[in-house]
């Protein structure tokens, strides 16, 4: 089964090779680390602009899709 909780989120940097950061974690935590690399601007077409903003400002109306019906369509896949 998936978890729908957000995961928390820290942020650290490495110095002199090792993980760095101010946030404090129990003893044992175990963590998984992603490497924050610059990305490329996205270029949107018209169209694809229109329907990010479409599904923003729905977002924001609160007009959300159930994660059980995103999780049925994921099973048809």
């Amino acid at each position: 089964m998936v978890s729908s909780k957000p995961m928390p989120t820290a942020r650290a940097k490495v110095v002199n090779g090792k993980i760095v950061t101010k946030t404090k974690f129990p003893e044992g935590t175990k963590l998984i680390l992603v490497v924050e690399e610059p990305q490329p601007a996205i270029e949107l077409d018209d169209e694809d602009q229109k329907a990010l903003d479409e599904a923003i400002a729905a977002t924001r109306e609160g007009k959300l899709i159930p994660v059980e019906a995103v999780r049925a369509l994921l099973r048809t896949l």
